[in-house]
């Protein structure tokens, strides 16, 4: 964050009163260092600098009651505990602490200052939109060491993630890829090499894509809105190379049942009208060899197929952005 920090407080050691006709007085850099400021600092702070470019950037007046308004320019860098269920459809209400480092409650006690303490002045970030949280500032996080008891304010500021780069980068390519590996249940069963390659390339770039996805992750214990979205849809691709297996499976077995019954003795049967009509027809087309019999099995698996997996995908979606659009956003703790 880079930040103009705005401090206010009455020192009536510093009243002028009608000595002067300004209404207050504008203090260069040498004279702040002989007027008292409060030990302010950040202490969910990881790094920070004051802006001294092309001299440092502090504002101090003085006003004719001892009032004293001191403002100095900050980049910081703030911790923030994050709550990653949803992610990346996510909200996160990050804090700024306030405290003093080493004057008591007994000289310092912090207030904000007026209803909206804190302004945003369009904040843009590629990853988040920002806004100030309602009704979230506290002057109650008071720090105790031992006897001695700190002030501390806080307030937070609320962060929603975009989505629109996880759908271009990971919703539709994965979707895509789940699309093509139900183009095997069109090629046929007998060109092993096509819908095998097809599946493994789908499984392998699914993989590839689900670890790509998590890379910039913390590695977290719970289980993420993403993490569920990559998991199904490497089960649906998964599943689509099973079928193809589950395919081979019932052309070879209605071949060898029909073999098994070509071994069985012959029983002379009187031919009726029925069947030798029958037995013409067989001889005509071919017979009912088992060849036949697998590929009727196999293609009726695959055209089951051709709407089942569509069907179920579907309704996952369904599920999953429902879902994931009501269920309230976990709190975030400081």
């Amino acid at each position: 964050m880079d930040i103009f920090l705005r401090q206010k407080w009455e020192d009536k050691r510093l009243e002028y009163g009608n000595t002067s006709e300004l209404p207050w007085l504008e203090l260069d850099n040498k004279m702040m260092s002989r007027v008292w400021i409060p030990d302010t600092f950040f202490p969910n702070e990881k790094k920070a600098r004051v802006h001294d470019v092309t001299v440092p950037n502090k504002m101090m007046h003085l006003y004719k009651n001892g009032t004293v308004l001191y403002s100095t320019r900050l980049s910081l860098t703030l911790s923030c505990s994050m709550q990653l269920q949803k992610y990346p459809m996510d909200v996160q209400t990050c804090p700024i602490v306030l405290a003093s480092y080493g004057y008591t409650t007994e000289n310092v006690i912090y207030r904000w200052d007026g209803p909206h303490p804190v302004r945003l002045n369009h904040v843009e970030m590629p990853q988040f939109g920002a806004e100030v949280a309602d009704n979230t500032f506290s002057e109650s996080c008071l720090e105790n060491y031992g006897e001695n008891q700190f002030a501390c304010i806080q307030g937070f500021v609320q962060l929603n993630r975009k989505v629109g780069y996880y759908i271009v980068q990971v919703f539709v390519p994965s979707i895509l890829i789940v699309v093509l590996s139900w183009v095997s249940f069109w090629v046929d069963h007998d060109a092993v090499p096509a819908r095998i390659s097809l599946g493994v390339l789908t499984v392998l770039t699914m993989t590839t894509q689900s670890s790509g996805a998590r890379q910039s992750l913390p590695q977290v214990s719970y289980v993420k809105a993403i993490d569920v979205w990559m998991f199904t849809c490497l089960i649906f691709v998964f599943v689509a190379l099973i079928e193809y297996s589950y395919v081979n499976v019932v052309a070879r077995g209605a071949q060898k049942g029909n073999s098994h019954a070509r071994d069985r003795p012959i029983e002379l049967q009187p031919l009726t009208k029925e069947r030798q009509d029958s037995n013409t027809e067989n001889a005509k087309h071919g017979g009912p060899s088992g060849k036949s019999v697998g590929n009727i099995a196999a293609r009726r698996v695959d055209k089951l197929s051709r709407f089942l997996f569509p069907a179920a995908f579907v309704v996952f979606n369904l599920v999953f952005w429902i879902y994931y659009s009501l269920v309230p956003h976990p709190t975030s703790s400081s």
